[in-house]
């Protein structure tokens, strides 16, 4: 006899199978999304099904294992008759490719018991009794609990909590046939839906741990206990074996090795002054504003209270106003502010999916008359804020962008303030952009342009795991009110995740990152995008994306071997973090970026390819050398939220912390609060 895999390349030179028929060469649609790992060559498609019109039996036969369980032909059914939990019964005919589809009628054909059964893929036998694989499985309702589904990886024929990757309720009844549907198009990106006839009751995308990824293996069913009754199962699938790629870790040599001189930005630390000691147990963004000879810091303390301080440029005396909110253990939760044109300072900050948290002084220039405005607008849309950022329209009023909801779910405000009334209103009569309850967008932005547009890019990400970032989109707008495409086309708001004009189509699990997305420009004052993601052979890279006369024009950079594998919930460690192109003096464009914790800086010509790669300029040994003994504790510095009037200087806000733990509480000891600290440079003379 041979074995499965020398069978199943003998049924398909046939082009046939017992249990269906097989289509060699044609085309079957498995989605919508751009795979993460292309793959230039057309696959030829294996077509599979089996109703199970046979006598009843307790062998399924054509080509069926019983990899766990017991399992029987019962008035043309498959069944599952016994056994111990996490059944599993698989077509080892042949193995599933780089993409497929598998899609079953399922029911139970007990329907006093609640059980969860479904559809399994990727079934690896570890040849012990169990097995690995993902399922996607309901249950129907019962006093006290809704009927649901969930997607699991199983190892080891085990479920627990850490085999649960998505779940949600499905409303389905006992003693109903319901259609089971997953596919894939890419490795790591499922879509998966459950059908009532032609009602689609489920339909979601899903992303799995790329570090974990299970690929190949087979096609089956699924039963927890018992009760699984399905009538048909059908397959299609890539006939290319799954091969994914598994580019191991993140290394990042030199693109090119040309000499080139950036322009010499040493800097020398000419004074400080200490504005308080502040919480060192993770990091969280802190804010500076000089106005003039005024500075203000705002800040987390010693006991991780929100302070805002300030002082007269000349003096090192401070004055500090505690206010009535504290920080946990959220990385999210920066503190930031702004002046108005009437010299309003105003404070926003520590909100992760919170209520609003904002003060406002009631004296120009003082911070002890700092209160707290419980609401800016409408209550409604101010219960679960995160991202508060001030900014400025064209005519110079204070504008307030934030994010109204949670990752996966959530929609961009703008409020506009009015010095004469002293109140806020909607800049924009709905949202800028909108998620629709199945995603939200991460803008960075916008920026004001050179061409007198303020630009705004984004990704799509459709739930708190940073995988499923997805899409990298762009808009324009000279007022911050009328939005249209790069090529001037308007934009109807809000902005949905079909109508956004799309720059790179990057799938969820592709290797794009909310917070890596920068906008800068060229010497022409074009729009140039900087971003990653995973190129073919699943490794990460940087890229730029250009608008040019008709098109974007998309450039690799960098020529890295491996892959940071993004993922997880909560304040992620980024290994690669980006800057904005911006000009050099001979017109070519710098590229700041920085690897593993080394800075580096790509020099590229017109056509936006690099042609030097050399060390970024380096901050004073001041500001980066960690001072404290504690292990593991890394240097923050905050960039001034205003220039000053001195080209050859400017104000830093320096400070030292553990770095972030996911926004989760760290077991103890902490470090001891570390001093804040402004820090003056000044350019020196060559």
């Amino acid at each position: 006899m041979p074995d499965d895999r020398s069978r199943a390349r003998a049924l398909r030179r046939r082009d046939v199978l017992k249990g269906g028929v097989v289509v060699a060469g044609a085309t079957v649609g498995l989605g919508h999304t751009t795979p993460a790992f292309a793959d230039n060559a057309e696959d030829d498609v294996l077509t599979w099904s089996d109703d199970f019109v046979r006598p009843d039996g307790d062998k399924i036969g054509h080509g069926w294992r019983e990899l766990r369980g017991d399992w029987a032909i019962v008035d043309s059914t498959l069944r599952t008759t016994g056994g111990p939990g996490e059944r599993i019964a698989a077509q080892t005919g042949f193995e599933l490719g780089r993409t497929f589809s598998v899609e079953a009628s399922l029911g139970s054909y007990d329907t006093t018991a609640r059980r969860w059964n479904g559809l399994a893929v990727n079934i690896v036998d570890n040849g012990d009794g169990t097995q690995d694989y993902y399922a996607l499985r309901f249950v129907t309702s019962e006093p006290g609990r809704p009927s649901a589904w969930q997607f699991l990886q199983v190892t080891g024929s085990v479920v627990d909590n850490a085999s649960l990757l998505d779940q949600g309720e499905v409303p389905i009844e006992n003693g109903r046939d319901y259609v089971v549907r997953v596919s894939t198009t890419s490795y790591g990106l499922f879509e998966i839906a459950v059908l009532d006839g032609e009602t689609e009751l489920v339909r979601r995308s899903l992303v799995t741990p790329l570090n974990a990824l299970l690929a190949g293996g087979y096609a089956g069913v699924y039963s927890s206990a018992g009760n699984l009754r399905v009538s048909w199962i059908r397959v299609h699938t890539s006939t290319t074996p799954a091969a994914p790629p598994d580019p191991g870790p993140l290394e990042c040599p030199p693109v090119v090795d040309r000499p080139y001189e950036l322009p010499d930005e040493r800097e020398t630390v000419v004074a400080t002054s200490v504005v308080d000691t502040t919480w060192a147990g993770h990091p969280v963004g802190q804010s500076l504003l000089t106005d003039g000879t005024t500075q203000y810091v705002a800040y987390y303390n010693a006991e991780r209270q929100m302070v805002v301080a300030q002082r007269d440029i000349t003096s090192d005396t401070w004055i500090k106003q505690p206010l009535d909110t504290f920080v946990g253990w959220d990385s999210h939760n920066y503190v930031t502010m702004a002046l108005d044109r009437d010299g309003h300072l105003h404070v926003s900050g520590n909100m992760h999916v919170v209520p609003l948290i904002y003060f406002r002084t009631t004296r120009p220039g003082d911070v002890t008359s700092l209160v707290r405005v419980p609401t800016m607008v409408d209550p409604a849309t101010e219960q679960r804020v995160t991202y508060p950022r001030f900014l400025r329209d064209a005519e110079g009023a204070l504008v307030f962008r934030y994010r109204d909801g949670a990752s996966g779910d959530g929609r961009d405000l703008y409020n506009v303030y009015d010095e004469v009334t002293q109140r806020w209103q909607r800049l924009l009569d709905q949202p800028l952009h909108d998620g629709e309850g199945l995603r939200n967008a991460y803008v960075e932005g916008p920026v004001l342009g050179p061409d007198g547009y303020h630009h705004i890019a984004w990704v799509w990400r459709d739930t708190p795991d940073a995988a499923t970032n997805q899409h990298l989109s762009y808009a324009r707008s000279r007022d911050l009110v009328h939005w249209e495409t790069s090529d001037g086309t308007p934009l109807d708001l809000p902005i949905t995740y079909a109508t956004g004009e799309v720059v790179d189509p990057v799938p969820m699990n592709g290797g794009i990152i909310n917070g890596n997305t920068k906008v800068g420009f060229d010497a022409e004052g074009r729009v140039v995008l900087s971003y990653h993601k995973y190129d073919e052979e699943g490794n990460t890279q940087v890229y730029v994306a250009r608008r040019d006369r008709t098109r974007w024009t998309i450039r690799q950079v960098s020529r890295w071997r491996g892959r940071w594998t993004i993922g997880g919930r909560g304040s992620l460690v980024f290994e690669v973090r980006l800057s904005p192109v911006s000009v050099l003096p001979d017109g070519l464009l710098r590229l700041d970026f920085v690897c593993h914790d080394t800075r580096r800086t790509w020099v590229l010509n017109r056509a936006l390819r690099p042609v030097a790669e050399v060390d970024t300029p380096a901050l004073p040994r001041e500001i980066t050398d960690v001072r404290s003994d504690f292990p593991g504790m890394q240097v923050n510095v905050a960039a001034d939220l205003a220039t000053t009037q001195d080209a050859a200087a400017r104000y830093l806000l320096r400070w030292e912390s553990l770095p972030t733990n996911q926004d989760q509480p760290r077991d103890p000891p902490y470090p001891e609060p570390g001093p804040l600290e402004v820090c003056l440079l000044r350019e020196e003379s060559s």
